[in-house]
């Protein structure tokens, strides 16, 4: 008992350094999303500093369609965050006539974001909803991850099995 404890150690350890490396991070834009109620597709980008909690530099692009060439900048704020999520919203009319609107939710902790808005003038109007996909840092630390899971549950069937093999000797 005294030797498994030894050996758990070190690997919970081992396995919690992996564990912290494996965190997803995320991108800070998106293409070619399409837009549902009229033709095109929306692209757009945004900064987040997660010291002073704002956002800036948000830019939507809107090509093809009714909205094809359509350009919207916001230079952002101060986000709203409560429990570990971010979020911006701003709408604005452009000289064209056209409006626009944004909300930008972003999961602090995990890196992903929702952008979801859309476009609109007095005959037309779209609307986008982009949720990003955290990528992994390293697929190895994943594997890992699960190879010591297996390797942990292969030592711990193989002392139950001699416990209850001494049990019935006995």
């Amino acid at each position: 008992m005294r030797r498994c404890l030894k050996l758990a150690s070190p690997l919970a350890l081992f396995l919690l350094a992996v564990s912290l490396s494996a965190s997803a991070g995320s991108t800070d834009s998106f293409s070619n999303v399409s837009l549902t109620g009229v033709s095109g597709t929306v692209s757009g980008s945004f900064t987040f500093n997660s010291s002073s909690d704002t956002f800036s530099a948000i830019s939507l692009s809107f090509n093809g369609g009714v909205f094809g060439g359509v350009n919207a900048q916001n230079g952002g704020g101060n986000g709203s965050c409560i429990l570990g999520v971010c979020g911006f919203s701003w709408q604005a009319q452009l000289a064209n006539g056209n409006w626009v609107w944004d909300t930008i939710l972003l999961n602090l902790k995990t890196g992903q974001y929702q952008d979801l808005g859309g476009i609109y003038n007095w005959k037309n109007g779209g609307n986008f909803n982009y949720l990003s996909v955290p990528e992994g840092d390293a697929p190895l630390s994943y594997l890992l991850l699960s190879g010591f899971a297996m390797l942990a549950g292969i030592l711990i069937s193989g002392k139950h099995r001699r416990t209850a093999r001494l049990a019935e000797s006995s």
